[in-house]
């Protein structure tokens, strides 16, 4: 089989505990990454329910677009 490879940024503490997660499952990320894939394939679309934006999210998106975000730092967070 061929393989390609697929790179993504995530945070490590995010990393860390997804990967405990699924070890606890018996997997390992590169798995649960092709399952993942699979399934939106499969499903044709994100496997799982996604929450709609509310208008204010919508409003931040529209601006951040537009360039005339105001950044937030993350120890507000």
């Amino acid at each position: 089989m061929l393989t390609a490879d697929v790179r993504s940024r995530v945070e490590p503490e995010l990393k860390r505990e997804a990967a405990a997660v699924l070890k606890a499952s018996g997997l390992d990320l590169s798995t649960a990454i092709r399952l993942f894939l699979r399934s939106v394939v499969e499903q044709g679309g994100l496997p799982m329910e996604m929450p709609r934006p509310n208008a204010d999210t919508l409003a931040a998106i529209r601006e951040a677009k537009e360039g005339r975000a105001t950044p937030v730092p993350l120890a507000d967070f």
